[in-house]
């Protein structure tokens, strides 16, 4: 008789024991679910700029490595017999053929990262700076597409007594869609690539070939 009553006592002890972990189990995953609505946002937005950034960069050095275009190559100063600048002209077809390589360059690189996963530690929920990388991580996933267009434009910069630095650049901009199962979010950036550079001596005409002169 003795020993059915410690038994049952014992199985009521493992009872509440089991019925505790469970109702700790489930208070961590209702805190950390209400702390992710918070969190997601600021973690996958700043993992997507990176990923996004880093990929749009390679893509458009590979791509402009890959041409190897010079200054001579897209533009050609021309002169007059008295030695004044009459004209800067412009090969258009390699400048289309450099904007559509980086912009094919870039979607393919932003296809390979198309899915993703981010982890955020326990201790970041704590609000406390020392504990914000302890404890196990919460893995979440996370979907990035693009739309990107480019510009060629042009640049002039003093370089001492009738002289002048002309820079080609090209501006890229990026329209980065972030989704996840509960969240979405769009960022919009521009960067900027120099192409080549000359040093010209004279007067600079205003307006060249398709490009524009500004400062």
């Amino acid at each position: 008789m003795l020993y059915r009553r410690h038994r049952k006592k014992r199985l009521v002890r493992l009872k509440r024991a089991i019925f505790s972990l469970i109702a700790a189990a489930a208070a961590i995953v209702i805190f950390c679910e209400y702390h992710l609505s918070d969190f997601r946002p600021e973690y996958i937005r700043a993992q997507a700029e990176i990923l996004s950034v880093n990929s749009v960069c390679d893509a458009v050095n590979d791509s402009l490595e890959n041409l190897n275009y010079s200054y001579d190559d897209i533009a050609k100063v021309n002169y007059s017999d008295d030695g004044t600048i009459q004209s800067i002209t412009t090969d258009s077809f390699k400048i289309n053929t450099l904007k559509s390589s980086v912009t094919k360059a870039v979607q393919n690189e932003i296809a390979k990262i198309y899915d993703n996963e981010i982890e955020i530690p326990l201790g970041a929920f704590t609000n406390i700076t020392v504990l914000s990388n302890a404890g196990p991580c919460i893995c979440m996933n996370f979907n990035l597409t693009g739309s990107f267009s480019s510009e060629i434009v042009s640049t002039f910069e003093s370089a001492g007594v009738n002289q002048t630095i002309h820079h080609i650049r090209l501006l890229l901009t990026s329209k980065i869609m972030t989704t996840s199962l509960d969240y979405s979010g769009n960022m919009t950036f521009t960067t900027d690539f120099e192409i080549a550079q000359t040093v010209i001596v004279g007067t600079v005409p205003s307006t060249y070939g398709t490009l524009y002169k500004t400062y």
